[in-house]
């Protein structure tokens, strides 16, 4: 089975604002706003910024990715710009993925190449793999099988195109090409309503592609375009200049002359589709010696019983890292539930389900998830990091929903990193495992977002110089962060040299503000001197005479940053003492006040 969730980054900025939107309307519930165009951006070396992703309403005023940022604004005045981040994109759907293995236990990423496949603009993941061999039948056949998932997606808001086939590229082939069209207007559709769940709920039909050997055969197959074949942008451009459009019009040509003209990979990406040859998919489940499972004989509101289950799997799992010199980086727990017996006959004689809870023909589970700063076979550490999850008033073992098993499985592990000791034992190496653990701590408790490290961009635009980032968390390659190495990196070099600065030299204390404002803000000038400078200034809410003046320090981005900024800079002394920094931007011809010196 293949999931395509389509333009999974834009439905995914498009859903975030829609939930934004709701909470901060003050219109009548049940009207949600419509999303409106979103675009988001990426840098790139030669071009600046360029489109990586877009909605689909913006879409359809005539955005494409790899446009240039710069072009997009006659396009779509209104629209909300936020910078690429394929690391939450990535994460998200990891998040996805680890949740629906409540369907089935093989559940993977969909595969992809470092070169963009056509029809794609970056190569990112948009879509989950499954093996479902021999699970559809405990729903009732492969297109009930289909809608139980489908619904499973809709209930966390998501639209998707599903197929089931007997291989991987034929799955999806179908998920991404036999519903492309309807798909993408459905899409547009679904953000002009607001991205609220009600419309998806009330769709007709959902998208499910059947192509199992029982109900199709190789001319379904065959009527999709090439570029369901996954083919590299190169090798596609040449078949279209050749007049090739679909598979049909490829399999008529003669198999000897297409190795030479594209390339060897051709003929396995045609027997993929066609013949349905076998794929591996990589499975985010870890290795059998590091998952392990059991079932109760009896359900059990008991929450002791669950905790004691969990402790020991986690000293049994920790064992198998030490033996294997590897440390757990991601963990996830999966508690299975069921609802009570009396709790259940009164909620079908009610006819309503309590809490929305749904069960399905496989039951329900409780998932908790743990991530780690630094690869760990402690077992009290992620006890502890998995008891302040099982303390959460989300997990609820009792009345209405009992434990009937448990499995544990550590998802993403890493070699433990071995260093060789030191005579004398400094404080940063003495104090190394406790910050790990702290981290990791925060990060359990507060939630991933909120635990943080700065990171220090080359850019002239103060507001644009940091980013934050999570410490703990997953590359785009599915690889661990290097936090610590990236820490220990010296912080680059300011943008204005000492060559070029027309301000203050960088050795000064007070060249930069200690307080600077995430968005300038309009400062009002009441008066000017000769120089058309300022000498009167409201702050904070009542006029302040100028007491010092010092500036101006230029500052002008380039072209590839977008919109041109050129602003000057200036340290300003107030006559009641306060220091300000504020700029004269020639663009919008008005002061901005952007930092204080506290």
């Amino acid at each position: 089975m293949c999931i395509w969730l389509p333009n999974w980054p834009g439905q995914r900025a498009s859903v975030a604002k829609s939930q934004v939107d709701s909470e901060a309307a003050s219109t009548e519930r049940g009207t949600p706003l419509p999303v409106g165009p979103i675009l988001l951006f990426r840098r790139d070396p030669r071009r600046g910024n360029v489109v990586a992703f877009a909605n689909q309403t913006a879409r359809s005023q005539g955005v494409l990715p790899h446009m240039p940022l710069s072009q997009c604004g006659p396009l779509c005045p209104n629209a909300l710009v936020l910078e690429y981040q394929p690391q939450h994109d990535l994460e998200a759907l990891v998040s996805l993925a680890e949740a629906a293995q409540c369907f089935s236990p093989i559940v993977g990423l969909e595969p992809v190449d470092s070169d963009v496949w056509a029809g794609r603009s970056l190569p990112e993941p948009q879509g989950l793999v499954l093996d479902i061999t021999g699970i559809p039948d405990l729903f009732g056949g492969e297109n009930s099988f289909a809608h139980w998932v489908c619904r499973w997606f809709r209930d966390r808001g998501y639209l998707t195109s599903i197929a089931i086939a007997n291989s991987l590229g034929q799955a999806w082939g179908l998920a991404n090409y036999a519903f492309r069209k309807e798909v993408q207007d459905r899409l547009l559709q679904w953000e002009n309503q607001g991205c609220a769940k009600e419309t998806i709920d009330n769709e007709p039909e959902p998208w499910i592609a059947i192509g199992s050997s029982q109900e199709a055969d190789a001319h379904e197959f065959e009527s999709l375009p090439i570029e369901s074949l996954r083919l590299d942008l190169v090798t596609t451009t040449k078949l279209h200049r050749l007049g090739i459009r679909g598979v049909s019009q490829l399999c008529a040509l003669p198999r000897t002359s297409l190795p030479s003209r594209f390339g060897s990979s051709l003929l396995d990406r045609i027997d993929c589709l066609i013949s349905g040859k076998n794929e591996t998919i990589r499975s985010l489940n870890p290795s059998p010696e590091l998952c392990i499972e059991k079932n109760f004989e009896y359900a059990t509101p008991n929450r002791v019983d669950v905790e004691g289950t969990i402790r020991e799997q986690l000293l049994y799992l920790t064992r198998q890292l030490k033996l294997l010199e590897q440390g757990a980086l991601r963990v996830v727990c999966r508690v299975a539930l069921e609802r009570n017996a009396l709790d259940l006959q009164s909620a079908e004689h009610s006819g309503s389900h309590s809490n929305g809870v749904h069960a399905g023909p496989l039951g329900m589970a409780s998932v908790l998830q743990i991530g780690l700063y630094q690869p760990s076979y402690d077992h009290e550490h992620l006890e502890w990091l998995l008891q302040m999850q099982l303390d959460s008033p989300a997990f609820q073992i009792g009345d209405v929903f009992w434990a009937k098993g448990v499995t544990t499985q550590v998802t993403m592990a890493a070699p433990m990193t071995w260093q060789q000791p030191s005579l004398f034992e400094s404080d940063s190496i003495k104090h190394r495992e406790s910050i790990a653990k702290l981290v990791d701590q925060l990060s359990v408790r507060l939630g991933r977002e909120q635990v943080v490290a700065p990171v220090v961009y080359q850019n002239p635009a103060p507001e644009w110089t940091y980013a934050w980032v999570p410490m703990t968390g997953l590359r785009r390659t599915g690889e661990e962060q290097e936090t610590k190495r990236k820490l220990r990196r010296p912080p680059k070099r300011d943008y204005q040299s000492e060559s070029t600065s027309v301000g203050p030299s960088s050795q000064q204390v007070w060249r930069r503000p200690t307080r600077l404002l995430a968005v300038p803000a309009p400062l009002t000038v009441t008066e000017c001197d000769e120089r058309q400078l300022p000498s009167i200034i409201r702050y904070p809410i009542a006029n302040s005479q100028v007491r010092n003046l010092q500036g101006p320090e230029r500052i002008e981005t380039g072209w590839w940053y977008g919109a041109m900024q050129q602003r000057d800079y200036y340290r300003i002394q107030l006559d009641n003492g306060a220091w300000i920094w504020c700029f004269w931007d020639y663009r919008q011809k008005t002061w901005y006040l952007h930092g204080i010196f506290d």
